[in-house]
């Protein structure tokens, strides 16, 4: 069988409208002289990533480059191409598609009903996993329009050789395939899928036309059958064919009551096994349930901690006894549940920091451990962190920030906005803004510092250090940034440290005016909202990411192979 082929098709850089026929197992891309494919901008790395064929299937590796690869806009380190995709070599760099004759073989979904976001054309699907969703994180963006039957991650389409799986992701409203919900189902050509009732819909065709295995008889087959039918209700036969008839019938009179009788033993055991599957299904929601009413509990709680230390410079004891054991009540929920089970080790410490950070571990973005790797990587590409943490270090900054955050209740993580506005530099100097000019280990403007009794210095309209002004000073100017954080800890974020970290960058009246337009209570005032809805700009989201993925490298530096003693206790 001759292998699938595949075009690059340059849309954006020095190779705009060329096109590349992809020729051989392994195509490298990047600007030096002895790639397959070289670009002349700087933003490309000398060998920046490679294409590689498997059969039928194609990957796209990203080469450690200084400034990624991305697919489809998402930052990978390797990825599943599909007729299609669009990769950019670098943020703002050369753009190209991924072309192939998938066109010809294959399956493919036909939108007859709803809003897709890429319109109503036909979706091929390669071999491998395609999720469908209302949430802008999915394969397959469906459903996003007023009052959507469609659930944020509500389905999952996996194309093997040969056959196409269907799974439901424990959506809201369903999803029926040929007007009967399914829980998971293998696809056939011509199905008809619906997602949640009256929600849209779509066929499911192989593009050459044929079913696969276990879609349908041959029509030989079908011939025959029909014969013996028509035969059956006194139809016009032949001798061979009342032959056949009169075999079958005298086969199914001798076999009838063994057959009943098996028949409904497998009936029985099918309700049996049913059940016991509707039963362990209903428990686990009810468990999740249960811990993410705990969960959100426990923010509450800790913001309430939070706004005492803030108001009165204490933090209630019993409360905080409070929270630790509802902690534990948690963990025992997680463990009944197994949602750490079958996760690699880099895949907990995500989830464990992304819950330290005021995240449910249990709702965590399907792309959101790859988008943090990626920001490990660049992390890893660069010596920025290293050198930041050595000079933290050599003035002992980690101690005494760490101390003013757990005096206001705060996680240490927060730790690292210093290490993102400023790399630990006291003597930095941020732009001129219309807000004044940002100083210090905390960037404080003007305004802010002085509403947190800093001392703003004669020279605060000037582009350069200031012995005179505060915000210089280490010490106090770390405990008026604990303060401020507590603040936006202990209000509208409602104990989300990563929307704290959003509202420093992007300001936190404009975070604020978008909570105010969401429920108030902490199930929906999350960053898991902001991230799967595109609430925040990249720079912010860029900015969060970097704090994230430096804190969860600098509490275990070794499970990413980097030489360097943890900086978080």
């Amino acid at each position: 069988m001759q292998a699938m082929s595949a075009v690059l098709v340059h849309r954006k850089g020095s190779l705009q409208g060329q096109k590349d026929k992809v020729h051989h197992d392994v195509i490298r891309l990047g600007r030096k002289p002895d790639n397959h494919v070289i670009y002349s901008e700087n933003v490309v790395s000398g060998y920046h990533a490679e294409i590689r064929r498997r059969g039928d299937e194609y990957s796209l590796v990203d080469l450690e480059s200084t400034n990624g690869t991305f697919v489809n806009g998402k930052r990978v380190e390797k990825a599943l191409l599909g007729d299609g995709d669009r990769i950019e070599l670098g943020e703002d760099g050369p753009v190209f598609e991924f072309r192939t004759d998938q066109g010809k073989k294959g399956a493919r979904i036909i939108p007859i009903s709803g809003a897709w976001e890429n319109g109503r054309g036909p979706i091929p699907l390669q071999r491998g996993t395609r999720t469908l969703g209302r949430g802008s994180n999915n394969d397959i963006v469906v459903g996003r329009e007023h009052e959507s039957v469609v659930s944020t991650d509500h389905a999952e389409i996996r194309v093997h050789s040969g056959r196409c799986e269907l799974e439901d992701l424990n959506s809201r409203n369903g999803t029926f395939v040929n007007g009967e919900r399914v829980r998971a189902t293998q696809l056939q050509d011509g199905d008809r899928v619906e997602l949640g009732e009256g929600g849209p819909v779509f066929e499911f065709q192989w593009h050459d036309g044929q079913r696969r295995s276990g879609g349908g008889r041959s029509s030989e087959s079908d011939r025959i059958v029909r014969k013996l039918e028509s035969a059956a209700k006194g139809g016009p036969a032949g001798d061979r064919t009342l032959l056949m008839l009169q075999a079958a019938q005298k086969y199914y009179k001798k076999r009838r009551w063994p057959l009943i009788a098996f028949s409904a033993f497998i009936f029985l055991v099918a309700i049996y096994a049913g059940a016991s599957w509707y039963r362990e299904r209903q428990k686990i929601q009810k468990l999740t349930v249960q811990a993410k009413e705990l969960f959100y509990t426990m923010r509450t709680m800790q913001a309430d901690i939070v706004a005492q230390a803030y108001r009165s410079d204490r933090m209630e004891k019993g409360k905080i006894d409070d929270l630790s054991r509802m902690a534990k009540r948690y963990d025992d929920f997680l463990e009944e549940l197994g949602l750490y089970e079958g996760k690699t080790e880099t895949q907990r410490a995500v989830m464990r920091l992304a819950r330290r950070l005021g995240e449910t571990d249990l709702e965590v973005p399907r792309d959101f451990y790859d988008t943090v790797m990626g920001h490990v990587s660049q992390w890893k590409s660069t010596t920025k962190l290293r050198a930041a943490v050595d000079h933290a270090r050599q003035r002992q900054l980690f101690p005494r920030i760490q101390l003013a955050l757990a005096h206001h209740g705060l996680p240490k993580e927060l730790t690292f906005l210093a290490l993102q506005e400023s790399n630990f530099d006291a003597t930095a100097i941020g732009p001129r803004t219309d807000f004044g000019i940002a100083k210090g280990m905390w960037q404080f403007i003007p305004s802010t510092a002085a509403e947190y009794k800093l001392k703003i210095g004669p020279l605060k309209n000037e582009a350069q250090y200031d012995a005179l002004d505060e915000r210089h000073d280490e010490n106090k100017s770390t405990y008026a940034a604990a303060q401020y954080l507590a603040y936006l800890y202990s209000t509208k974020a409602a104990a989300s440290g990563m929307l704290v970290i959003a509202s420093y960058n992007y300001g936190q009246t404009r975070i604020i005016k978008r909570l105010d337009e969401l429920p108030p209570d902490p199930r929906h005032r999350n960053f898991w909202n902001f991230y799967r809805n595109g609430w925040l700009p990249d720079e912010t989201k860029r900015y969060v990411l970097n704090i994230f993925s430096a804190a969860l490298i600098c509490e275990k530096p070794q499970l990413f192979n980097i030489s360097m003693e943890p900086c978080i206790p």
